[in-house]
């Protein structure tokens, strides 16, 4: 039964279904810089938290502005938010914005001295945020529904162009590209919304690499934080818009501040805008975000049914190879030696919410694999998402080993196994769909 959006949309269901929602930025001391070669801080990096409740399931999604999060921060967290919320480790997802301009917070046994002492403060800083957006979602917790909109943006461009030595980063127009903007609105029951889930195919990276004139590198949440903090300034106060990058592997910011350019004979170079370069993050940004309100006022919000949300966590194995010893020794060949390593596990994640579903992998899937999933779920509203609950780097498509791209060479995994991965999740997906499967079980 459809319910109309108003007071009695959670009655006239016939469940009680809470959210709530916060938000904390991960206050990174003055004193610590310059850590992980950043200078200063551009805009804040945040932590944000929306916590979802059927009257059988509480499940807790979290986005927090870094670049990928090892496993022993990603076990701190969520031990965090399931104690201040209530939930279960299991129902605890948490992804990573991937914006590149963010210091990462490695495994405390990996540093030592002045190092190790300043990976703490940014430890005890994503912590604490994490631990007050948790609190702050408890707080909030409210009688709510949910909906689902699609719209398109123009923010983003397939990264993969052929050079005169083979393929490269850059900029393709004709490339394959998502450029679909996955909505899930949350509002209380005076239809006032709680929260917006933004799934798009975009690296938040327009800052990567770019240096201030004098030059500085800046902390900042990039395209993610632009575009998020403008659907916050649209709603006002107490609503928290949180970005869950999609299949993004090949998928670029349309501009970036320190570009890869060719000439006409396929040479390549690099131009850096340096602080002119931020003015793209806003307006990227922005684009993004507006389209993600116009997909937003357009969604109508019902209660789903007790017992619909639910976390799934499944894994598969995926044909592996040697990833290169270091990042500097690639560049664009037509000759590349990738060396079998046997298999890995890859884990994939599912939540339901209602009839919404987000499918979630820690390795950067290419967009390909993405538009894939989506086509294919017997969810309409269905979204993927990457740098899920750990962080695995490249698992591009078979077509990209083949052309040997950055993000095929870039990959500890081997040609199949985004294929392999994209079999599993529909599997899966589809098991979800003909069961009402509890929170945490293993189809």
């Amino acid at each position: 039964m459809t319910v109309p959006n108003g007071p009695l949309a959670v009655e006239a269901a016939g469940t009680t279904f809470l959210a709530g929602a916060g938000k904390r930025g991960i206050g990174i001391p003055a004193s610590v810089y310059p850590v992980d070669g950043f200078t200063a801080e551009r805009d804040r990096l945040r932590a944000r938290v929306v916590l979802l409740d059927d009257g059988t399931h509480r499940v807790a999604l979290a986005v927090v502005d870094l670049t990928s999060v090892f496993d022993e921060l990603l076990d701190e967290m969520k031990h965090l938010i399931g104690r201040a919320a209530d939930v279960a480790e299991e129902n605890v997802v948490i992804a990573a914005s991937h914006t590149f301009c963010a210091p990462h917070v490695f495994p405390t046994a990996r540093l030592n001295g002045e190092a190790a002492a300043k990976n703490e403060a940014v430890r005890q800083a994503v912590l604490a945020a994490v631990h007050r957006a948790a609190e702050d979602a408890v707080r909030q917790l409210r009688p709510a529904r949910l909906g689902f909109g699609r719209g398109v943006c123009h923010a983003n461009v397939n990264r993969n162009v052929l050079t005169a030595d083979g393929w490269w980063l850059g900029a393709d127009e004709s490339g394959p590209c998502d450029r679909s903007v996955g909505v899930v609105r949350v509002d209380d029951t005076e239809g006032r919304p709680i929260a917006l889930l933004i799934n798009y195919a975009v690296q938040s990276s327009v800052l990567h690499e770019s240096v201030t004139q004098d030059g500085g590198r800046l902390v900042s949440a990039d395209l993610a934080g632009a575009a998020t903090g403008h659907v916050e300034r649209q709603y006002g106060e107490g609503t928290v818009a949180l970005f869950l990058i999609g299949a993004a592997g090949d998928q670029a910011p349309y501009l970036t501040a320190n570009r890869h350019t060719l000439d006409r004979d396929g040479a390549r170079a690099r131009t850096d805008a340096h602080e002119a370069g931020h003015l793209l993050v806003d307006l990227l940004g922005e684009r993004l975000g507006a389209e993600a309100v116009r997909v937003g006022e357009g969604i109508r919000t019902t209660a789903p049914a007790e017992g619909t949300l639910a976390v799934i966590h499944t894994h598969v194995e995926v044909p592996a190879q040697v990833p290169p010893a270091s990042l500097s020794d690639l560049r664009p060949t037509r000759d590349y030696p990738y060396r079998p390593n046997g298999t890995a596990d890859a884990p994939v994640v599912v939540v339901r919410l209602g009839d919404i579903v987000l499918a979630g992998v820690q390795a950067e899937l290419s967009s390909t694999s993405g538009l894939h999933v989506k086509e294919n779920s017997p969810f309409p509203n269905t979204m993927v998402a990457t740098m899920v609950d750990g962080a695995a780097k490249y698992m591009a498509d078979a077509r990209d080993y083949d052309r040997i791209t950055y993000g095929a060479m870039n990959s500890r995994y081997a040609k199949g196994a985004a294929e392999t991965v994209t079999a599993k999740i529909l599997d899966t997906l589809h098991t979800v769909h003909n069961k009402p499967w509890q929170g945490g079980s293993r189809p």
